[in-house]
């Protein structure tokens, strides 16, 4: 009864493997053949391929530095603001009425410029982010359409957005990946 149960259970995942080499054309496909050999699917976590890399480490390392420079001007337009508010508290009583208005519009100008300038900053960071993190995904993304190529992958998935809930280890191609991309990327260097 149980053998029945496991050989049903084979019989539906290769009919839904079937199904999804059909209707991807994979298995129909007149380059691979009726004759070929068993078709080879893996899996790369890219997330994991772009931190794990030494692009990734070095691009990440050169925007940790980026930033400390901006939190650092940052800091320094927030004393500046700071500085600007306590002289206007203490000096706001003993100040012309006219004066006083004229500071207080001074300071509010500059903390809605200092407003705009963290908003600039967080969207600069997060464009810079991004456009490191796609160049790297690019060059990765090359590595493994020759590596598919060259090994006879069938179908190498993304780990996180491919909808894939379940691998095992064996078809994690991602180690593999990232160290062919640490040996062109030292070798570009």
């Amino acid at each position: 009864m149980k053998l029945q149960g496991l050989l049903a259970k084979k019989g539906i995942v290769v009919a839904m493997v079937l199904m999804l080499s059909v209707g991807s054309g994979v298995l129909l496909s007149p380059s691979l053949g009726w004759s070929q050999a068993p078709m080879k699917f893996g899996y790369i976590d890219m997330e994991k391929a772009v931190n794990d890399s030494k692009a990734g480490r070095e691009a990440r390392k050169k925007f940790v530095e980026y930033m400390k420079k901006k939190r650092a001007e940052s800091e320094k337009k927030k004393r500046d603001l700071d500085s600007m508010k306590q002289i206007l508290e203490k000096q706001g009583a003993l100040l012309a009425e006219d004066v006083r208005i004229q500071k207080e519009r001074e300071y509010q100008k500059k903390v809605r410029e200092y407003q705009l300038y963290l908003k600039n900053l967080r969207d600069d960071a997060r464009t810079t982010e991004m456009e490191m993190s796609k160049k790297i995904i690019r060059e990765i993304q090359q590595i493994i359409f020759s590596y598919a190529k060259r090994e006879g992958y069938a179908m190498i998935f993304e780990k996180s957005r491919s909808g894939l809930l379940y691998a095992s280890d064996p078809l994690d191609l991602t180690d593999t990946i990232i160290k062919i991309y640490d040996q062109e990327y030292s070798k570009k260097k």
